[in-house]
């Protein structure tokens, strides 16, 4: 059994709601985003009984219309073989400042289990900068279907696998009214 089909995650709805920009082009000011390029291993003991070795990196922005795009890229590797994960971005929440939840569809995929057409999400958590703070940290991938992502995504409940301690860096961020990112 593959470890991405233990990992549906069921979400309950809530949306935080994000501040819009003022700018003259409002309707398409970029209002949230998140984006990172992190490493982790889980090894053994732990709940999968394998060591599980992850590469994440990803880039999406939220408009003020409500519009989002960006992608995922992920990497598991489980008992030395890898299964790899193209994703364009769907949806985009921020909770709590530092919290985004990222899905969208598959786009590519080498696991005949989870193929390109069904749906992948993730949490990241932008715990800040330096070496002497906290580790920023994500949750594993999980993968279903469109109505399982936009409920993950609109749920402000923390993921049910992880989030573990990452190397590299995630930053998330809600614009201030006076942002011009566009």
């Amino acid at each position: 059994m593959h470890l991405r089909t233990v990992l549906a995650l069921v979400a309950a709805a809530g949306v935080l709601a994000v501040p819009v920009a003022g700018a003259k082009h409002a309707n398409r000011a970029v209002v949230a985003s998140a984006k990172g390029d992190v490493t982790w291993a889980i090894p053994l003991p732990n709940p999968f009984g394998v060591h599980v070795d992850n590469d994440l990196e990803f880039n999406a922005k939220k408009r003020a219309d409500g519009s989002v795009s960006g992608w995922i890229h992920y990497i598991q590797t489980v008992e030395g073989e890898s299964f790899e994960f193209s994703i364009d971005v769907t949806c985009l929440e921020i909770y709590d400042g530092n919290r985004a939840k990222l899905g969208g569809i598959i786009t590519e995929s080498n696991d005949e289990t989870v193929p390109a057409g069904n749906y992948g999400w993730f949490s990241g958590f932008d715990l800040g900068k330096g070496k002497k703070g906290p580790r920023d940290r994500s949750s594993l991938l999980g993968f279903g279907d469109e109505a399982a992502n936009e409920a993950f995504c609109a749920s402000p409940n923390l993921p049910r696998f992880g989030p573990w301690d990452v190397k590299g860096d995630i930053k998330v961020k809600v614009a201030s009214p006076h942002d011009d990112d566009d």
